[in-house]
Formats: C-alpha cells, sequence, structure tokens
C-alpha cells in the first residue's frame, strides 16, 4: 500500500532509502533520544536503527496496513525530477501494537529545528483521520515519556485523552493517551 497525505504545511510520504541520513540524524540526536524509548546510540548505532526502522515501516506498511511515513515541509518540496523524494524533516505514522487488534499507536519525531512550530500535531492530525477512516481499529494510543511536556500538548491538542502510565510497552513507564474511534455521521 503506497499512501500519500498532504496538510497545508506538509507531506507524508513513505520512507525510502535517502531517508535514512536524517532519520540517523534524528536517532543520534541526543534531545531526540531523550524523548523517545531509545537507549543511547552511536553514530553507527543510529544508522542501523535508521535502517532497521525505514525497513520495518515498509514491512509494517505491507503485512498491517501501516507504518511510518516520512514528514516533508512542503516548502522543501523539489521542483525538479518528481522521481526524486523530497528531504524528510522526521516521521510519523501508526504502528500495530503487538498485544492488540482493536488499536494502533501513534508515533512522531521531528528534527530539533522543527520543533515548536506545530508541525507534530499537524502530521499527526492527518494520520489520525487517515488511519481512522482506513484501519478497522476502535483507538488510537500514543506513548510519551511522562516529562515530555511537548509531545503530551501534541497528544492532548489532538484530543487525546489521559490514560495514566504504563510499562506494557518498550521496557520503561510512559504516559498512556487514547482517541477513541469518533461515532459515524
Amino acid at each position: 500500500m503506497v499512501i500519500e497525505l498532504t496538510t497545508p504545511r506538509l507531506r507524508l510520504r513513505p520512507l525510502v532509502a535517502g531517508d535514512q541520513a536524517v532519520i540517523t540524524a534524528l536517532f543520534a540526536d541526543d534531545a531526540v533520544r531523550r524523548h523517545l524509548a531509545l537507549g543511547s546510540l552511536s553514530d553507527q548505532g543510529a544508522a542501523n536503527f535508521a535502517a532497521s526502522f525505514i525497513a520495518s515501516s515498509h514491512d509494517e506498511w505491507r503485512d498491517g496496513g501501516s507504518g511510518a511515513l516520512a514528514v516533508v515541509a512542503t516548502e522543501n518540496s523539489r521542483r525538479g525530477d518528481p522521481t526524486e523524494p523530497s528531504p524528510a524533516i522526521g516521521y510519523c505514522g501508526l504502528r500495530l501494537l503487538p498485544d492488540r487488534i482493536s488499536a494502533v499507536e501513534l508515533l512522531y519525531a521531528l528534527l530539533p529545528a522543527r520543533w515548536g512550530q506545530g508541525l507534530a500535531t499537524e502530521a499527526a492530525g492527518a494520520v489520525l483521520r487517515w488511519g481512522f477512516a482506513n484501519l478497522p481499529v476502535r483507538e488510537i494510543q500514543a506513548f510519551t515519556r511522562s516529562e515530555h511536556a511537548a509531545s503530551r500538548r501534541v497528544m492532548e491538542k489532538l484530543g487525546m485523552g489521559y490514560l495514566g502510565e504504563t510499562d506494557r510497552y518498550y521496557g520503561e513507564t510512559l504516559a498512556a493517551y487514547s482517541l477513541p474511534r469518533p461515532p459515524e455521521d
């Protein structure tokens, strides 16, 4: 399945091998890693993790109908060769939860230079709308470290409700949020 989502300032497209440098930079950045459920990574470890993340996302799309997408700022879109992907500034998507059939997880991360501009909320909102329109789920969940106030604000702006803390996923205690499927019109 190949999807592309657009918002006023963003384009979300499938991750490609050319995104590995940006995703590596994301996972190597101390400020980003501090907020993700990742341990310390060497430069090579971040590159390996990025390659695995991109490959896993392709597998998730193929096998489960959801996965991560590259987030591209429309002002960065290339005007030349339409087959050449525009550079990513992060990722956003939905991932199947390993023990749930009625819920998926919202995930997102942007390069620190793009924080504080409302782009995570914009990308995540598009992904949530797509998820409820295309996946047979009753809810979409999201997780963050309790002290990560900015990510919690993103979830709250999206209308997600705080469920409490859980250590069910990722091997550490995280704040859990949920958004139920909107009622049918």
